[in-house]
């Protein structure tokens, strides 16, 4: 599918079928990942949604194809702007750095240098402006990555100690879980 065919069909307000229209898209259309990277930083906030949206999706259903892209997604990290589509990045990188992360990812996550990853993911967790679906994607996949980077830990732990005053439930009840992760991990 064409860029500019695939913007016009994400243009188009969706409302509750959007998860259906945009799974319609991927699977029935030969997508250009890099174009749904570059989708992901339009203008619209509802067509960058959507792309990253599609992004996430893709990486989960279709991770031989989406592997090829992580890096370039990695690279791009700092660059996002757009608070709905850090959401879906956020998330890749949290499944991309998992325990139970497909074998495909297990083994491109070996070769990456995640410090320049480790400081955005740090950078968006306390920024006061961010969503909260995206702060526990950061919490996560800094927590995912400590047996790599032991030092994220300690810092980690004080941030969410920090956070956990001030943020919602919902913050709070994944800190619980990556606390008790963490624990796990000094066993």
């Amino acid at each position: 599918m064409q860029k500019d065919e695939l913007i016009a069909r994400l243009d188009v307000p969706m409302k509750f079928q959007m998860v259906a229209n945009s799974t319609a898209i991927i699977e029935s259309s030969d997508l250009d990942i890099n174009d749904l990277l570059e989708i992901s930083f339009h203008k619209k906030k509802e067509i960058a949604f959507r792309a990253a949206w599609m992004l996430e999706y893709m990486m989960i259903h279709q991770p031989a194809q989406f592997s090829l892209y992580v890096k370039e997604l990695l690279k791009l990290l700092p660059s996002q702007k757009n608070h709905s589509a850090m959401r879906h990045y956020t998330k890749i990188i949290a499944l991309l750095t998992a325990k139970n992360a497909d074998p495909v990812y297990k083994e491109l996550a070996k070769a990456i240098d995640f410090e320049p990853v480790i400081e955005v993911l740090f950078t968006w967790l306390i920024d006061t402006e961010m969503l909260v679906a995206t702060k526990v994607h950061c919490m996560q996949a800094l927590a995912n990555l400590v047996p790599r980077y032991d030092w994220i830990k300690d810092d980690l732990l004080q941030t969410v100690d920090y956070l956990t005053d001030i943020e919602s439930i919902a913050f709070f009840a994944r800190a619980k879980m990556v606390k008790k992760q963490l624990k796990k991990q000094d066993k």
